[in-house]
């Protein structure tokens, strides 16, 4: 059995059928069960360079992570219910980054990339892991390993990418701003995954970064995504887009208008 300090694994663990229009070139459209899905073989990757280099991390055998995750399939496959009414057009891959201590026990689990786009499917995912224990590294040293899951759509409704264009950039430029009452989300940048649909409302929303998420600004930034009416819609299409939010967002309100603000409100207090 080869040993390798970091394992990259790929499971599909679908819902529904079949891809929605829009995803990434090159992906297999095909009609399947779920439950043929559950028993589809896994293709073992090698590890990236980077995770090479890092000789410290313990070192895990890939049919024991295999095993373990098998055994929590049903939960993660259940997860892709909280997608709700999104089930008829979000799907694609969610990568999880693993950090297992050296007793096996998961310390976290990151959702570092992500083109499924739906915050309450992601976050289950997250919680499942957190509670999964694995066979003891190696030497009981932490490691990392990587771990995408995939989700199927219903396809009930076409989606369409667009990430450019002079309306979705008015209506990103005019969403940010709004986005910084919630507070930082980050330390480092956050990708986010947007489905408008044609009534011109965001009907879901993921969030994805290589570092952990404060989970109630992350409920904000959902909340005033989804409430927020975009001027990109396409009747009869869900568009997808993707953007980056900073880990400091620029408020919308002046900074004379901040400051004035600030002492009515010191003014009050006293």
């Amino acid at each position: 059995m080869n040993r390798s300090t970091a394992t990259t694994l790929f499971m599909v663990a679908a819902v529904g059928v079949g891809w929605g229009c829009g995803h990434e070139a090159g992906t297999t459209k095909h009609r399947t069960s779920a439950r043929a899905l559950a028993s589809a073989p896994k293709r073992v990757a090698q590890p990236s360079p980077e995770m090479q280099m890092q000789s410290e991390l313990g070192v895990v055998e890939t049919a024991d992570v295999e095993a373990v995750l098998e055994d929590h399939f049903d939960e993660i496959r259940g997860c892709y219910q909280r997608a709700g009414k999104a089930q008829r057009y979000a799907g694609g891959k969610v990568t999880l980054r693993f950090r297992v201590g050296g007793d096996g026990q998961a310390e976290d689990v990151l959702v570092i990339e992500s083109n499924l786009g739906n915050y309450g499917v992601e976050r289950c995912l997250v919680d499942v892991g957190r509670r999964i224990t694995f066979k003891a590294p190696e030497g009981n040293k932490a490691t990392t390993f990587d771990y995408p899951v995939e989700f199927h759509s219903t396809q009930e409704l076409a989606v369409l990418d667009v990430n450019d264009g002079a309306k979705i950039e008015r209506d990103i430029s005019g969403l940010l701003p709004r986005l910084a009452a919630c507070g930082r989300l980050a330390t480092d940048d956050v990708t986010a995954i947007m489905y408008i649909e044609p009534s011109g409302f965001p009907g879901s929303v993921g969030l994805s970064a290589a570092t952990t998420l404060d989970e109630v600004v992350a409920g904000c930034i959902i909340q005033t995504i989804r409430r927020s009416r975009m001027t990109a819609s396409l009747p009869g299409y869900v568009l997808r887009c993707n953007f980056s939010i900073p880990p400091l967002v620029a408020s919308a309100e002046p900074p004379s208008r901040r400051a004035a603000s600030s002492g009515v409100g010191r003014k009050r207090r006293r």
